[in-house]
């Protein structure tokens, strides 16, 4: 999951991998069932053939992977590349053969020219130090007419899933240091323009398709504040001194919050989702 990058990019110092994606790869069952709506859109939109190669941006542990090579079959292939070893290695475990791996920087990896049939992302093209650069280096992967698709947040008050533990947060603990919104995070394309532009300039055609979606975390809530606790909140406060009846304090709010989105165990976030399809000009 490229949303690691993020972390890099903020702590700025030597990145001990296994430590920055454990709560990742203990949430990863959770997450994937709790962005399936969003997992469907991005196939819908990228409609992969039998056959086809594609490189997967972001493949994290692997649920698009297998989807992806399900799409293209065993005359098919699929590259995915994520920053984070150890997503890497549990992408591993699980992938069929038809799958290869890579770990690197998806922006400015040295693809073969004009390998790819399409490019897939699932929340993974939002973390790219230079965009312009990044866009055209994926540009260069692809075969002439070739496609990207990807899917991307829309702004922070259209998705809860975000804004409430980053509203919980900042009542709780004062001066938590945010990230530049305008570089690498989840809702650096809020305004889809923004990549659009980007994109326009870097060898392609844009269409983006805004979507009003569900997450639906595994419940009841009490389940989905520790994922929050994991990942989400966890990202907030990384380099932040909390103690742990702060933490309490905050997790007790969280499940409040996810009660609000409760019926029975089950919950469901409104989300607000933005897919592009882009093809190479």
């Amino acid at each position: 999951m490229l949303a690691l990058v993020l972390l890099k990019q903020m702590i700025g110092y030597r990145m001990d991998w296994d430590d920055m994606a454990r709560p990742w790869l203990e949430a990863a069952p959770d997450l994937e069932v709790s962005f399936e709506e969003v997992l469907a859109a991005l196939f819908d939109a990228a409609k992969l053939q039998p056959g086809e190669a594609v490189l997967d941006v972001g493949c994290g542990t692997g649920p698009t992977l297998l989807r992806a090579a399900d799409a293209v079959g065993k005359g098919g292939q699929i590259l995915g590349i994520d920053v984070a070893p150890p997503l890497i290695a549990r992408a591993r475990e699980r992938v069929p053969a038809n799958v290869d791996l890579v770990i690197g920087d998806a922006g400015t990896h040295p693809y073969p020219a004009q390998a790819f049939d399409a490019i897939i992302a699932n929340f993974g093209i939002m973390f790219f130090e230079d965009n312009d650069a990044a866009f055209r280096n994926l540009r260069s992967a692809v075969k002439p007419g070739g496609r990207l698709v990807a899917t991307f947040w829309s702004t922070p008050p259209e998705n809860p899933w975000f804004a409430e533990p980053r509203k919980i947060v900042d009542q709780i603990v004062p001066n938590v240091p945010r990230p530049d919104p305008a570089g690498p995070g989840p809702m650096r394309f809020g305004d889809p323009s923004i990549l659009s532009d980007i994109l326009g300039r870097s060898g392609w055609a844009p269409e983006v398709q805004t979507l009003d979606l569900s997450l639906s975390p595994p419940g009841p809530a009490d389940r989905v504040a520790e994922l929050h606790m994991k990942v989400t909140i966890g990202m907030m406060l990384r380099g932040v001194d909390v103690d742990d009846a702060t933490l309490a304090k905050i997790r007790s709010a969280i499940v409040a919050a996810c009660q609000g989105y409760q019926n029975g165990d089950d919950i469901r976030v409104p989300a607000r989702i933005h897919v592009v399809n882009a093809k190479a000009v």
